[in-house]
């Protein structure tokens, strides 16, 4: 299958659209679109950035897609990122409800762990400049990990890959783990899959890139693609 790219500006981002050139997409009668994320610099200012630039893409997206259209074919959201854009695609996820798949790859929805672990391998005290209370705060008001509690579970009917190395010393799965396996709840309309890759760092693998092609193709389209 050849694809064919399409590129936009909206609100000032540059976004790269990917389509099978079979048909055009105004002529799809239904349309998956997946934003694939990838990690900048900084931490969590940028994490929680890309994850506003999805919803906010979200809005726009159709009316420049289908500027001709009363109605547009859009039938679901999803999102998938590597290492930042992972920790991006886990805020996505608990942040948007249009967004009903996500497939977050050697990212973390516990940002609290992650920056405690990191700080003991650089034996650095989070307190005072290192870790302002007043980000504190913002990390457990915004955070995946924080946003399970109670009824209102954002990640309830959500369809969630995550995927990661059993051996990646940056963002380690201990770091994620507690939440993933004890706390992640997508009830019974949804659905969690959990790959930890043995002898696999901080790196994403051909494997992972299929887990995550099969995942979108199961859940999301009407096909299955091609191994790769």
């Amino acid at each position: 299958m050849s694809l064919t790219k399409q590129t936009l500006v909206i609100a000032g981002l540059e976004v790269n659209v990917y389509s099978a050139s079979s048909t055009t997409i105004a002529e799809r009668k239904e349309v998956v679109v997946l934003f694939l994320l990838h990690g900048r610099i900084d931490m969590y200012a940028i994490q929680t950035g890309t994850a506003r630039d999805v919803s906010l893409l979200i809005d726009f997206l159709p009316s420049f897609l289908y500027p001709d259209n009363e109605a547009h074919p859009i039938a679901e959201w999803a999102v998938a990122g590597i290492s930042l854009g992972g920790h991006a695609t886990w805020i996505t996820l608990a942040t948007d409800d249009r967004v009903t798949t996500g497939v977050p790859i050697i990212g973390c929805p516990d940002f609290s762990k992650l920056i405690a672990y990191r700080a003991k391998q650089n034996d650095v005290e989070l307190t005072g400049r290192y870790y302002p209370k007043s980000f504190k705060d913002l990390v457990a008001k915004m955070d995946p990990a924080s946003l399970t509690q109670g009824p209102l579970n954002p990640f309830l009917g959500k369809k969630v890959l995550v995927l990661s190395g059993a051996n990646d010393t940056l963002v380690p799965w201990e770091a994620s783990e507690e939440f993933v396996t004890q706390k992640l709840n997508v009830g019974t309309t949804g659905l969690k899959k959990v790959i930890v890759s043995e002898g696999v760092g901080h790196e994403c693998t051909e494997r992972m890139v299929q887990e995550m092609a099969t995942f979108v193709a199961d859940n999301c389209l009407c096909y299955k693609p091609h191994k790769l």
